[in-house]
């Protein structure tokens, strides 16, 4: 792990981007996250620049290792990887001896105020319409009241000094607007346990590791002033800020783990079986366009032609009909093989495939019989689980359009797949045209629609009206197989 930086000179460093994705392991990988990643990496390769990830983990009371592990399986499922890797806890020296600076330059001080006390005064600020809900009492404490406090055991928070004059924040995306101080709390920068918060490391570590461009979500944009105040205090340079619309629902509300659970989770794309090209190019297109036409990109087209400027201001609609109609594109491009090692994971997950010896060419002709149905890889499941057992329910609405809902109507099912049996039993080659060849004489010279003999042996076979050519399944199974579940058809019947 990189735990220290190299003391590359500040010319060269201008000369190359560097960006940072900075996500809190509290749990797993948002959509949202995700986005920030990818356009922070596109950014920098387009400028052959630097991705650096930096794992904001001061949080220590909800920061586990497993989301942890979980973002970085995330990201190296999408193919985001970085050139450099940080952690802020292992970093906990570096930012306090900056405190330290904050505290002797006056431009920080402690507060020993008790979380009730915050209280009471967030709660009369209100009542007053006050725009702060800390009131700075801190800034003006005694040497007999710090020596009070200290005597009755409390911990001070440090907070940082805000400026009285407006803040100028200039962002590449939403553009340049001075910040009332008045709005500005005196944040606090380092909680009673001594650690850090996010504020303080985070421009803190934009400075040590020398980056150029924070390209974030507008859920940061509050805390750009806030930064920018400390970084003046401290004297480090202020990277050029880029903050990118949010991720909304179709009402019109921000996508979030609260309100719509692992729909925003990465990792539930991946055990879902999205392929990862399918949600690289649907995140890339929640707040960038190219242009009105070209939906689909492939990565090398991205990191050519991704720029800051081409990101939109607005929020971005989060619509899984589109992620599922490109992940269907992406899968009908992957040939059979391929596409049979995608799924194959899946059939073993449902415990359909057991063995991994299982007869490979078998295999890919199940997919390749499939064809261009799978939305996901998951998919795979329902449109093939027959082929594996026939352990399988008969769909009630398919049972009762094709077998029939009255005793005639099955009777003539009965018969149907009775005389359908004989020719299978009796038929000499067992291959796609000769069954179907002689599956049509009998139906054409006893005068029975083709679908309905067809929708009749379907439903025997798979307990389903709809999936792959008839006659690729039927092959498939086999004839004994074929043989086997027809007879228990009919008893249903």
């Amino acid at each position: 792990m990189n735990d220290t930086l190299s003391r590359t000179s500040v010319s060269a460093v201008k000369d190359q981007i560097r960006v940072r994705m900075a996500p809190s392991p509290t749990g797993y990988l948002h959509i949202g996250g995700a986005r920030t990643a990818l356009f922070n990496w596109l950014f920098a390769k387009h400028h052959n620049g630097k991705f650096i990830l930096r794992i904001d983990d001061t949080d220590t009371a909800r920061s586990t290792d497993e989301s942890m592990d979980e973002i970085y399986d995330a990201l190296k499922w999408l193919g985001i990887n970085w050139d450099e890797h940080y952690v802020q806890s292992e970093r906990r020296s570096i930012y306090e001896g900056y405190v330290e600076q904050l505290l002797e330059s006056g431009n920080a001080y402690h507060c020993y105020c008790t979380p009730e006390e915050l209280e009471e005064i967030r709660v009369q600020a209100l009542a007053n319409k006050q725009t702060r809900s800390y009131d700075r009492r801190g800034r003006y404490l005694t040497s007999e009241d710090v020596e009070r406090f200290v005597a009755e055991g409390r911990k001070p928070t440090v907070r940082i000094k805000m400026p009285d004059i407006p803040i100028l924040v200039e962002d590449l995306v939403l553009g340049s607007r001075n910040i009332d101080p008045e709005t500005l709390e005196d944040e606090v920068i380092v909680r009673s346990n001594g650690m850090p918060n996010y504020n303080l490391t985070s421009i803190i570590d934009d400075a040590e590791m020398q980056i150029t461009h924070v390209i974030r979500g507008t859920e940061h944009l509050n805390n750009t002033p806030k930064q920018i105040a400390i970084a003046n205090a401290l004297g480090l340079e202020v990277p050029q800020f880029a903050h990118i619309p949010l991720v909304l629902d179709s009402g019109g509300r921000k996508m979030s783990k609260r309100h719509h659970g692992d729909l925003v989770a990465v990792n539930r794309y991946r055990e879902q079986g999205y392929l990862p090209e399918a949600v690289l190019n649907f995140v890339v297109r929640l707040g960038w366009s190219y242009d009105d036409k070209q939906e689909i990109f492939s990565v090398d087209e991205l990191i050519e032609k991704f720029d800051l400027e081409r990101v939109g201001k607005s929020g971005s609609v989060f619509d899984i009909k589109k992620l599922e109609w490109l992940n269907s594109h992406y899968i009908n491009q992957l040939d059979v093989e391929t596409r049979t090692d995608a799924v194959i994971p899946f059939w073993q997950e449902e415990g359909l495939l057991l063995d991994s010896t299982a007869d490979r060419d078998w295999l890919e002709s199940i997919v390749e019989a499939v064809g261009e149905r799978l939305t996901t890889l998951q998919d795979i499941i329902p449109q093939t689980r027959y082929f594996f057992t026939d352990e399988f329910e008969y769909e009630p609405k398919a049972v009762k359009k094709w077998w029939g809902n009255s005793e005639e109507k099955r009777d003539n099912t009965r018969n149907i797949l009775t005389n359908v049996s004989q020719i299978v039993e009796e038929i000499p080659t067992f291959d796609i045209e000769t069954i179907e060849a002689a599956i049509w004489k009998y139906t054409d010279e006893s005068n029975i629609k083709r679908v309905a003999a067809m929708q009749a042996l379907r439903i025997a076979l798979t307990g389903t009206s709809f999936g792959p050519s008839l006659f690729d399944i039927v092959v498939l199974l086999g004839r004994n197989e074929v043989l086997k579940r027809i007879p228990k058809a009919i008893a249903h019947l």
